[in-house]
């Protein structure tokens, strides 16, 4: 369902569901039908935000050619990395 609609979507469920599966679903629906459309995927914590940079740095910028950058308060991007970013992994922290 996360493929097919533009509504945002709230999604709480226990750790190890798929949230972050749920969320890939989202983000190829952006790159598929807003080429030039950013994704900003907010984890509560930095480690998470680590997590998420190693695995799409492989995943979505090597095989996919889509550039991620980290935001978060020990990794702060120049403006021109932010602007050419597809996908940006931050904290609630930073993105306030």
């Amino acid at each position: 369902c996360l493929y097919h609609t533009n509504n945002n979507t709230l999604l709480g469920s226990p750790t190890g569901s798929g949230k972050t599966v749920a969320a890939e679903i989202a983000m190829f629906r952006v790159f598929n039908k807003y080429p030039d459309m950013k994704c900003v995927y907010i984890a509560p914590l930095k480690a998470l935000v680590r997590e998420r940079i190693h695995d799409w740095k492989i995943r979505l910028e090597q095989r996919l050619g889509k550039k991620v950058v980290e935001l978060t308060g020990d990794f702060t991007p120049d403006t021109r990395a932010i602007q050419l970013a597809d996908v940006i992994v931050t904290t609630p922290e930073k993105w306030d």
